[in-house]
């Protein structure tokens, strides 16, 4: 029988644990719920309304830093409803421009540094969004 704390999304199947890829550590499955909670949009989690920041809403916003603001007060702020036990260290935004065969894009990437003081836990996660 394998051993871990839940299925890895997207779910996958493997020799090792079964039917289910599971997270083994503490850290794994804090940085899955933390993804999940950036990506979930507001409205889409059944029972929870509220929940998620919802940043693929933002990809065609144009970069300023009143969005950045807007970005950063909504990651600050359901971290600490959902996951109050997570300290966001820092955000990082970088903009670049992405020349792909004739047409030219964007790609916005948001590095999110964050802590879970209790288990002396740290990392980082990264997520980059494209108008190509």
């Amino acid at each position: 029988m394998a051993y871990g704390f839940s299925a890895v999304l997207p779910l996958q199947k493997d020799d090792v644990d079964g039917f289910y890829v599971l997270t083994k550590t503490l850290a794994q499955n804090i940085q899955q719920n933390f993804k999940n909670l950036l990506l979930t949009v507001p409205g889409e989690r059944v029972m929870l309304p509220e929940f998620g920041v919802g940043l693929r809403r933002f990809l065609f916003e144009p970069n300023s830093f009143s969005l950045q603001g807007e970005i950063t007060d909504k990651i600050e702020e359901q971290t600490r409803r959902h996951m109050p036990f997570v300290s966001v260290d820092r955000i990082d935004f970088s903009e670049q421009s992405s020349a792909q065969s004739d047409s030219v894009g964007n790609i916005l990437s948001i590095s999110i540094f964050y802590s879970i003081p209790s288990k002396r836990i740290s990392d980082m996660i990264s997520v980059v969004g494209s108008t190509a």
